[in-house]
């Protein structure tokens, strides 16, 4: 596909008068369908060939009975979409991206239906009627072809109308209903503003509820799932086997192909440092996280705990002493990072040129305090409180030195104010520092955060009759969460409850930030989860009823957030609610040897599934070049005995010899790692270890009784100063005879 002159032409679309924020997707949704060529019947292996061939209806047709039943061509689905439990939705966007791309190679203007749309969406005349006419189509229709018709998307649906016993997407039912105007055409999902559609069908009489994922009503259309259904399922794996077999390194490779959905990682040296490459990347922007679980682990470090802090409630440092005050462990840090950044795009909102402030409403540890947030939020604005008596709307207090001499004229009884008094330093932020567009961000203690807005007027000050909050800035509200969110997930320090100030752009979390805002406002309404991944390590080496605690109930798929059995729980130590998002993907390790799989938490059995990770002796084949010595061989002759003598759970894998280079490493990695984890295995019974390794490694000697002392005479077992130089070849010898004897 031309790319490169594909993103420029969409560049050029407008949304509602402003660039398209979703050129990224589109992008990667054309490439997923020139993927599939193949499978969907095509013998053109590029769609510019396609085009040129003249099938591109034919190519539309083939793309929309597709969305209609992915099942029909379950092998074009799974090429569009390899990672989605059902494509249906990746599909559907696939659809209409071609549709996109078709207009592209045809010359077509980027805003080909512009005279179109803009006629239909200066109707402001939508009748009752016209909306119903609208419903029926789509009861005619049914939902799926009806949202595929116009162009709607499923993904992050939330409102819907009803009629009725029945419910219907109202974006797309208001956008359709324009077409039952006089020359009216539907608005297509671009065109069609949501919290318009809302306001509008509420006046007409219409109830619109609130429901994350498709309500049952809709579900006998095409049996199609809820919308996040149609997203990718939550994963929970467990890699378990021996040492040394690359579980944790596999955990990587899971990480980076949930995260980016391909696997295109060869198992060579190369590959692996690309795989590496791309796994410190998406560890950099934390969308995966690692954590090792030991005997001493726990809840309050999984979860969340009562943590030594030297900052009192109100977020400035204690005089003396320490409090305890809860703090989120790893587990909900990242899971309320893959909430925040769930439906979050490349291409969001834009920070350019803008500031942040934190900005204090009320003191949280006082409820009288509550009002002065609900107020706020209702009236779409941010107040502070004016100690001083001032007016500072005046025009001649633009800085802070013409603030201290109007503060020391109306107080001349009171000493200079020094330019970082809070009386100073906090209404010169608010009202010269802050501009308009620039974003605050309301705390909730020194460790949450509740809103997010945009400045949108100037500084005033109005009259107050029960308290001095008469300092004042319009804010547009962009996100609310009164429950509060850890800092964590936009800002890596805890904040402090100074009223008002300047956030450090370095610990900024501008995705995160802009995640949150994609989630709380009207707007494209396309594109899969971003998907979150949290590695843990030596899995059953804790305990795990202790460590989970009753959120072991929350990892099951159905019971994530937004499914159809979503379950929340209050945190004990911070009372607020969590659940845990859909694309937070938990992958752990468990190494057999260290403790049997039969004896793992059945609750945790339950809720995951479990992959074996086998030593692959095949792997030695270039090692075994590059040092002289049959790695295959030997790696499967010691197996063969410790199976015999043990299990199969205590073999030993393949990652212990795959980086050696020379005779010298391999004997090194016999001397350091293999034979001492072999001493552990057997308890030092070296008769044993004699039995797998042989004499080329291990020296017998017989020892006499003590004078005076009757006896027989014992066996004194030494690793050799210096391996045979035989060893390897004895050590393989006797299975090879062996098999030879069998016929094998």
């Amino acid at each position: 596909m031309k790319e490169a002159e594909f993103k420029e032409w969409l560049g050029r679309r407008l949304y509602q008068g402003k660039p398209l924020k979703t050129v990224g997707n589109r992008v990667g949704w054309v490439k997923a369908a020139e993927r599939a060529l193949a499978e969907l019947g095509f013998a053109q292996t590029t769609l510019d060939d396609v085009h040129a061939a003249g099938q591109w209806d034919a190519l539309l047709q083939a793309l929309s009975q597709l969305r209609s039943d992915w099942r029909t061509n379950e092998a074009a689905a799974r090429a569009i979409a390899p990672q989605s439990a059902d494509p249906h939705l990746q599909v559907a966007n696939t659809r209409q991206a071609v549709g996109m791309y078709g207009r592209f190679l045809d010359g077509a203007d980027p805003n080909y239906d512009d005279d179109l749309q803009e006629g239909a969406a200066s109707m402001s005349g939508i009748q009752k009627a016209d909306v119903e006419a609208a419903m029926d189509e789509c009861d005619a229709m049914g939902v799926d072809a009806f949202m595929d018709e116009y162009g709607y998307s499923w993904n992050n649906l939330r409102y819907w109308v009803e009629r009725g016993a029945k419910s219907y997407p109202s974006k797309a039912i208001y956008g359709v209903a324009h077409r039952f105007l006089d020359n009216g055409a539907a608005l297509g999902n671009d065109e069609c503003n949501g919290t318009t559609a809302r306001k509008k069908l509420a006046s007409l009489g219409f109830t619109i509820v609130e429901q994350s994922g498709q309500p049952a009503n809709l579900r006998s259309h095409n049996s199609q799932s809820s919308e996040l259904e149609l997203a990718i399922l939550p994963t929970n794996l467990i890699l378990y086997g021996p040492p040394g077999t690359g579980k944790t390194y596999n955990t990587a490779l899971e990480a980076v192909k949930l995260c980016d959905g391909v696997e295109d990682y060869p198992p060579t040296k190369e590959g692996r440092a690309a795989l590496m490459a791309r796994y410190n990347e998406l560890v950099g922007q934390e969308r995966i996280a690692f954590v090792t679980f030991h005997q001493n682990y726990g809840y309050e470090d999984f979860v969340e705990g009562l943590r030594p802090s030297s900052f009192g409630d109100d977020g400035e440092p204690l005089e003396t002493g320490f409090r305890l005050a809860p703090e989120a462990g790893i587990f909900t840090k990242i899971a309320e990072r893959a909430e925040a950044l769930r439906s979050a795009r490349d291409e969001g909102y834009d920070f350019s040129g803008k500031r942040f402030f934190k900005m204090s409403l009320g003191e949280v540890a006082n409820p009288e305090d509550d009002y002065l947030f609900d107020e706020a939020i209702e009236g779409g604005f941010v107040h502070m409180g004016d100690d001083g008596g001032m007016d500072w709307s005046e025009a001649r207090f633009s800085t802070k030195e013409a603030m201290i001499d109007g503060y020391a004229e109306r107080h001349p009884e009171l000493p200079r104010q020094h330019p970082n008094n809070g009386i100073i330093e906090f209404p010169f932020r608010l009202r010269a520092r802050a501009r308009v567009g620039d974003i605050v961000i309301v705390s909730k203690g020194n460790l949450l955060f509740r809103a997010i807005g945009e400045i949108t007027g100037e500084y005033h000050q109005v009259e107050r009759e029960n308290d001095d909050y008469t300092m004042r800035r319009s804010v547009r509200w962009l996100w609310i969460d009164r429950d509060g969110v850890s800092h964590d997930v936009i800002y890596g320090k805890r904040f402090s409850q100074r009223t008002i100030y300047e956030f450090t752009d370095a610990e900024l979390k501008l995705d995160a930030i802009r995640g949150l805002i994609e989630v709380g406002r009207d707007g494209p309404e396309e594109g899969p989860s971003k998907p979150f991944v949290l590695i843990i390590d030596e899995i059953n080496r804790a305990n795990v009823s202790k460590v989970f605690g009753e959120l072991i109930t929350l990892l099951e798929p159905d019971k994530r957030a937004g499914m159809e059995n979503a379950l929340s729980v209050t945190l004990p130590y911070s009372k607020r609610p969590f659940s845990v998002p859909a694309n937070l993907h938990i992958v752990g390790t468990m190494n057999t040897a260290d403790r049997s799989i039969a004896l793992l938490d059945t609750a945790l059995r339950r809720r995951f599934n479990f992959r074996e990770i086998e030593p692959r002796p095949g792997l030695l084949a270039d090692a075994s070049n590059r040092t002289g010595i049959d790695l295959v061989r030997v790696l499967t002759t010691i197996n063969h005995r410790i199976e015999y003598l043990i299990d199969r759970e205590h073999r030993i894998g393949h990652a212990f010899f795959i980086g050696c280079e020379t005779a010298e490493q391999v004997h090194a990695a016999m001397r350091d790692k293999v034979i001492p984890l072999l001493q552990e295995y057997f308890f030092e019974d070296w008769s044993r270890i004699h039995a797998v390794l042989g004499d080329g490694f291990i020296d017998e000697d017989k020892l006499d009784p003590p004078p005076g002392i009757e006896g027989d005479r014992i066996s004194s077992w030494s690793v050799l100063e210096e391996f045979k130089t035989d060893a390897f070849e004895r050590l393989t010898t006797t299975v090879s005879t062996a098999a030879e004897e069998r016929g094998d």
